[in-house]
């Protein structure tokens, strides 16, 4: 039992997460749909909120979170199960650059985070 706590702690065994979308390219004013694909780790951890956000990355590689979707929820991700969560967000009809990301960050129970730091990127038709 030390070594599974030890190991979480470390980030070994944690909830895993992937963005999957639709499409692959998006015109401005799109709306892009996809699903948050979850899949639990060694223990069953309760997710408390997760945050889905775009990202416009413009050519000075500055970044700006351009929508958003959060949703405080409140379920139980056991040991190695899957679970798909679908969201939407829009790109607004105005955008600087052709190129965006999408980043989502997973709470759960005790306040820990999960970020997707593998971040698909969007390549928006002009």
């Amino acid at each position: 039992m030390m070594l599974l706590k030890y190991a979480l702690k470390m980030g070994i065994g944690h909830i895993k997460a992937k963005i999957v979308f639709d499409h692959d390219a998006f015109e401005p004013g799109d709306m892009i749909e996809g699903r948050l694909e979850l899949t639990g780790g060694m223990v069953p951890l309760k997710v408390k909120r997760y945050d889905i956000d775009l990202v416009d990355i413009n050519r000075d590689l500055k970044e700006n979170i351009i929508n958003s979707h959060s949703v405080i929820c409140s379920f139980v991700l056991n040991a190695n199960e899957k679970k798909e969560v679908p969201f939407r967000l829009e790109i607004p009809g105005q955008i600087e650059s052709t190129k965006c990301m999408a980043a989502a960050r997973i709470v759960w129970e005790n306040d820990q985070v999960l970020t997707a730091e593998s971040l698909l990127q969007l390549t928006v038709k002009e």
